[in-house]
């Protein structure tokens, strides 16, 4: 029996060695769907990237990543609950983190929700053929 995976929601320091739980719990979650062994390496990435992201902005005191597992996607929403200044930023898709973080992901949006600032990824899952 294989069992569908659930929302996940996970609450850290916004300090670089959180970064390793982060990747590991989206991991665990990504590799639960029917997502290919590379796109669950490329998420881990692009997760790992978003959370410095994030994590140089000043005070950005705790780190919230929520995993939202569909039928045809993994959405990752990681957000801060402080850091100060402009967000996002107005140069934001100029640097190689967001190259990246964008090359790994098929969506990315970085925003203010509720005033945290907030990166969402989107991965699809692998549809495979009937037959």
């Amino acid at each position: 029996m294989h069992d569908e995976p659930s929302d996940v929601t996970l609450n850290v320091p916004a300090v670089p060695s959180s970064v390793a739980i982060v990747r590991s719990v989206t991991a665990g979650v990504a590799s639960r769907m029917a997502l290919s062994y590379e796109s669950v390496d490329d998420l881990r990435i692009a997760v790992a990237e978003a959370c410095n992201r994030l994590f140089a902005l000043p005070d950005p005191g705790q780190l919230r990543v929520e995993l939202a597992p569909g039928d045809d996607a993994l959405r990752v929403v990681l957000s801060t609950e402080g850091g100060s200044g402009a967000w996002p930023r107005d140069d934001h898709d100029a640097s190689l983190a967001w190259k990246v973080i964008e090359g790994l992901t098929d969506a990315v949006e970085e925003s203010l929700v509720d005033g945290r600032p907030t990166i969402a990824l989107v991965i699809r899952t692998v549809t495979m053929p009937d037959g």
